[in-house]
C-alpha cells in the first residue's frame, strides 16, 4: 500500500484495530515500514481480545502489535482471508486458537514472551486449515504447545534460534519452505504425515544444528526437494518411520546420542541413484561462500579451481551424510537396510573421484602416480557400479557374467570360422594401415561412451589409456617381423575392444534395447551351455586351450585317405612300420598313426629336403594346406591362451560378485 499519512487513514485504522481487539483504551502509531508501506504499531495495557473476522477488508496494511497481552481467536468458522501483515513483538500469549485462516501477508512472532505470569495457566497455539504465506518465529522462548493441524498450508516458516519448551506438533500440512536453524526443542516434536513441497527456486527445508532433546517423530512424511539435517542433535528418539525422500538428504556430522533409538524403519530411498548424487552437487554447490569467494574473479582457471572445491567439499559432505546413517543401521545389526545407504556412500565416493581428477587434471605439478591411482579407483567404482551396483543387484551382476561367457565364446568362434582371412588380411596390409583401422574403431567406441557421459573426465581417461595401449602395440608389431605374432597381438586387442563395447551395450538404458540384448544374449548362452559348457570354467584356455576350438589341422587329416595317412606317419617318424597293407589297417592303428602325426606336427614345418619332397609327392597340394592349418591352429591356440587370462580374471571377478551379492542380499548371515 502507497505511503498516505492523512488522518482519515489512521483513524479508519484505528477503527478496524478497534473492532477487531474490541478495545478502545489503546495507542496507535504509524512508521515507515519499507518504500511502499507503513507499519502501524499498537499499545495496550489491557488484553487484546483479537478477533480475525474482524480483520478482513480490502486494504493491505502492516500491524504491529508490541509489548500486549493478547489472545486470538475466530467468531466464526468459514473460511477468511486476511491481506494485512502480522507482527507481534514482545507480547504475551494467552491463547492461539484460529481454523480456517489465509494469512496472506506475514505473520511474525519476535520476542515471544510467555514467562510474565508464570502462575497462569498457558493454553497452546492451534491453527487448524489455515494457511500461511509467512511465519516467522526468531529468538523466542516458548512455553505454550503449538500445533498445526488439518491440512494447514504454509508457504514459508522460519523458526530462528528458538526455544520451545512444550510440544511442537505439525500433522497432516503442507509446508513449501521452512527453516528451523538453531532452535532447541525441550519437549517432544512432531513432523507427521505432512508434506514438503518446493514452492520455488530459494525453496529449502534446512533442519540444520535443531537440538531436539526429547523425541522427535517424522512418521510417514514426505520430503519432495533437498532436506538438510547436518549438525542437528537427537538425544532420544528419532523415528523416521516411513518417511520418503524424492532427492538426497543430507545428515552430515549429525550426532545421534542413542544410534539404537533412531527408527529407520520403512524409510524409501528408491529415488536415490549415482544422478541423484551428481544432481545434489551441481543443485547445492553455490551457496553463500561460494558466490563470495568467486565473486570478482575474472580468471578461468582460478575460477574453475574454486568451483571444482566447493564441488569436492560437497561430494564429501554427502559421503559422510550417508556414513552416518549407515553406521546408525550397523549398530541396530541392519546390514540389509545399512548396505543400501553404503551404496550410496559409493556414488558419493565415486564422484569425489571424478571432481578430484578433475582438479589434479588442471594442475601444472600434478603426482602421475597420484592420478593413476585415484583414476584406477574411479574406474573400479564405477565398474562396480555398473555391473553389480556395489553387489546389491543380484540380476545386473548374473546379466554381467552371462555377457562376458558368450562374449568370449562368439570371439572362440570367431577365430576359429575366419582364422583364414584374418591371416590373409593382415599379412596383405601393411601394420600402419591395420592400426588406423583399429585406431579408428576405438576412436568411434570412445566418442560413444563421451557423448553417454560428458563432460566426464573418466571417457577422456579411457580414451588415453587405449590409444597408449595401441600405441604400444604398434610398436611390438613393427619390431616383429613374423605376422603370426601380429596376429595374435591384434586379435588380443579386438577381444580387448570388444570387452569394452560390450560393456557400453550394459549401459544403455533404452528400455527396447536392453530387452532384445538380454534376450538373445541368454539365448547364445543356452546354446554355448549346451554344446561348449567348459567355457563357464575360467581356466580351461589356460591350460587346455584345446578343449575350446576345433583343430583345423586334426580336421584336414582326417580328410587324408589311409595311404597318405601311414606315409606321413613313416616320414615324421623313420621306425614307424606297418607290415598289414592299407585295406588291412585297424581302426586302433589308423588313429595311432594319425595320434602320432598330430603330436609331431610341428615337424612339418622343419623337413630336410629328402623328406619334403617325398611329402610333397605322396600329399601333392594337400601338404601345402596342412602346414596352412598347422599355422592357423598354432595362432588360434596362442590368441586363446592369451585372451583366456584376461577371460580368467574377468569370470573370477564375476563369480566372486555373484556369490558376495548373493550372500548380501541373503537373510543367512555371511
Amino acid at each position: 500500500m502507497k505511503v498516505n499519512n492523512g488522518d482519515k487513514f489512521l483513524n479508519n485504522i484505528k477503527e478496524i484495530i478497534s473492532k477487531c481487539c474490541g478495545l478502545s483504551d489503546f495507542n496507535i502509531t504509524s512508521e515507515k515500514h519499507n518504500e511502499n508501506s507503513l507499519i502501524f504499531k499498537v499499545y495496550s495495557n489491557g488484553t487484546l481480545n483479537i478477533n480475525l473476522d474482524q480483520l478482513i477488508t480490502r486494504q493491505e496494511f502492516n500491524i504491529c502489535f508490541e509489548k500486549c497481552r493478547v489472545k486470538i481467536s475466530r467468531s466464526s468458522n468459514t473460511k477468511i482471508k486476511i491481506n494485512s501483515s502480522l507482527f507481534f513483538e514482545s507480547c504475551f500469549f494467552e491463547e492461539i486458537d484460529i481454523s480456517n485462516v489465509c494469512f496472506s501477508g506475514k505473520f511474525q512472532i519476535n520476542q515471544f514472551d510467555n514467562i510474565k505470569k508464570q502462575e497462569e495457566m498457558i493454553k497452546d497455539i492451534t491453527f487448524n486449515n489455515c494457511v500461511f504465506f509467512n511465519f516467522i518465529l526468531e529468538k523466542n522462548k516458548i512455553k505454550n504447545n503449538i500445533y498445526f493441524k488439518q491440512k494447514t498450508k504454509i508457504k514459508k516458516m522460519y523458526l530462528y534460534e528458538n526455544e520451545f519448551e512444550k510440544y511442537f506438533f505439525i500433522k497432516e500440512c503442507l509446508i513449501g519452505d521452512i527453516n528451523l536453524w538453531k532452535n532447541k526443542f525441550k519437549n517432544r516434536c512432531y513432523f507427521i504425515d505432512s508434506m514438503f513441497l518446493k514452492v520455488d527456486k530459494l525453496s529449502k527445508f534446512n533442519f540444520s544444528n535443531a537440538n531436539f532433546q526429547d523425541n522427535v517423530y517424522f512418521n510417514n512424511t514426505h520430503f519432495k526437494d533437498y532436506v538438510d539435517f547436518h549438525e542437528c542433535e537427537f538425544e532420544k528418539i528419532a523415528c523416521f518411520y516411513g518417511v520418503k525422500f524424492y532427492k538426497t538428504p543430507n545428515f552430515s556430522a549429525c550426532y545421534f546420542k542413542e544410534p539404537k533409538a533412531v527408527n529407520l524403519i520403512n524409510v524409501d530411498i528408491d529415488k536415490l541413484d549415482f544422478k541423484s548424487v551428481e544432481k545434489y552437487i551441481e543443485d547445492n554447490y553455490k551457496d553463500e561462500s561460494y558466490k563470495n569467494e568467486t565473486k570478482g574473479i575474472q580468471d578461468k582457471k582460478e575460477f574453475f579451481k574454486i568451483k571444482n572445491k566447493h564441488k569436492l567439499r560437497y561430494a564429501k559432505n554427502l559421503k559422510d551424510s550417508f556414513r552416518v546413517i549407515k553406521d546408525v543401521l550397523i549398530t541396530q545389526n541392519n546390514t540389509l537396510e545399512a548396505q543400501e545407504w553404503h551404496k550410496l556412500e559409493l556414488y558419493a565416493k565415486e564422484k569425489e573421484n571424478h571432481i578430484n581428477l578433475s582438479v589434479k587434471d588442471r594442475e601444472k605439478n600434478a603426482d602421475i602416480f597420484k592420478n593413476i591411482l585415484i583414476w584406477f579407483n574411479c574406474v573400479l567404482l564405477n565398474v562396480y557400479r555398473n555391473t553389480s551396483d556395489h553387489h546389491n543387484d543380484f540380476l545386473k551382476i548374473l546379466n554381467f557374467t552371462v555377457g562376458m561367457i558368450v562374449l568370449y565364446g562368439v570371439f572362440i568362434f570367431f577365430c576359429q570360422a575366419c582364422i583364414e582371412p584374418y591371416s590373409k588380411f593382415f599379412n596383405e596390409l601393411k601394420s600402419s594401415v591395420i592400426f588406423i583401422i583399429i585406431g579408428i574403431l576405438v576412436f568411434l567406441c570412445c566418442i560413444m561412451f563421451y557423448f553417454n557421459r560428458k563432460k566426464s573426465i573418466f571417457a577422456k581417461s579411457i580414451f588415453f589409456i587405449i590409444a597408449m595401449v595401441f600405441i604400444v602395440l604398434y610398436l611390438v608389431t613393427y619390431f616383429y617381423k613374423t605376422n603370426e605374432y601380429k596376429t595374435i597381438l591384434y586379435l588380443v586387442m579386438c577381444y580387448i575392444l570388444s570387452i569394452y563395447i560390450c560393456y557400453f551395450f550394459f549401459n544403455i538404458k533404452n528400455i527396447i534395447f536392453n530387452i532384445v540384448f538380454k534376450f538373445m544374449l541368454y539365448l547364445v548362452f543356452l546354446f554355448f551351455l549346451i554344446n561348449s559348457s567348459q567355457l563357464i570354467n575360467p581356466f580351461t584356455g589356460v591350460f587346455s586351450s584345446d578343449k575350446l576350438y576345433e583343430s583345423q589341422f586334426e580336421k584336414s587329416l582326417n580328410d587324408l585317405n589311409t595311404s597318405a595317412i601311414i606315409n606321413l606317419a613313416s616320414i615324421l617318424q623313420s621306425d614307424f612300420n606297418l607290415h598289414l597293407k592299407d585295406q588291412n589297417i585297424s581302426f586302433t592303428e589308423l588313429n595311432s598313426a594319425k595320434a602320432l602325426i598330430v603330436a609331431n606336427k610341428e615337424n612339418l614345418l622343419k623337413l630336410n629336403d629328402a623328406n619334403l619332397n617325398r611329402a610333397k609327392e605322396v600329399l601333392g597340394e594337400k601338404y601345402t594346406e596342412l602346414l596352412k592349418t598347422i599355422n592357423q591352429d598354432k595362432i588360434t591356440e596362442n590368441t586363446i591362451k592369451s585372451t583366456s587370462v584376461l577371460y580368467g580374471i574377468i569370470l573370477l571377478l564375476c563369480i566372486f560378485s555373484l556369490q558376495k551379492t548373493a550372500r548380501k542380499n541373503s537373510i543367512v548371515p555371511s
